[in-house]
């Protein structure tokens, strides 16, 4: 089972992994530094999707289900 990160506006599920919004101690300042970084990487890239791969942009639920399998 993996976890995904998440920021505030995502359910309180347990595959979740949301900010710390206030660290106490090195380990979690560190953590959450880590996760954002992560997070922002993750944003970034997806952003370069968007822009190069325009299905991803918009919803697919109008799309044929044999089309989306061949795209």
């Amino acid at each position: 089972m993996g976890y995904y990160l998440a920021d505030g506006i995502y359910p309180p599920y347990p595959t979740f992994v949301k900010t710390i919004s206030a660290p106490q101690g090195n380990k979690r300042k560190y953590f959450a530094k880590m996760q954002e970084s992560v997070r922002k990487d993750v944003e970034r890239a997806f952003g370069v999707l968007q822009a190069r791969f325009v299905i991803v942009r918009g919803p697919a639920h109008f799309w044929d289900i044999e089309t989306l399998k061949h795209i």
